[in-house]
């Protein structure tokens, strides 16, 4: 028998405990190109994966002013089950906002959740 940290079993426990330490939900949404029946098209956004069990805490905000323009950038990082769904393109909406996807931490071994980088928007 291989001895190895996690089994099976062991795995499946983890991954089962940290869904429940998820205090959110979220709407993961996906953009799709429609036809504007002129030879271009508009993106729409459409829910994907509603009601997603998940943890957002907001990392950083930060304020300036360029040009006579006022920017606010509000970092967060998202938690979802290990399993879930989610690309780089897509965005979340939660009750703070709603934010894009800047990095998907995913594909590890031994992954028990799934992270990312987001930014509101």
């Amino acid at each position: 028998m291989a001895n190895t940290l996690l089994q099976n079993m062991d795995l499946t426990y983890v991954r089962s405990e940290v869904l429940t330490s998820f205090p959110d939900t979220v709407s993961i949404q996906r953009v799709t190109r429609v036809s504007d029946k002129q030879g271009g098209f508009t993106l729409e956004w459409a829910n994907a994966y509603q009601n997603v069990a998940a943890r957002v805490i907001v990392n950083t905000g930060n304020e300036s002013t360029d040009a006579a323009q006022q920017d606010q950038q509000i970092d967060a990082t998202l938690t979802l089950a290990y399993d879930q769904s989610i690309e780089q393109t897509d965005r979340i909406v939660h009750s703070s906002g709603t934010y894009e996807i800047k990095f998907v931490d995913a594909g590890k071994t031994w992954a028990v959740s799934t992270r990312c980088q987001m930014r509101r928007i």
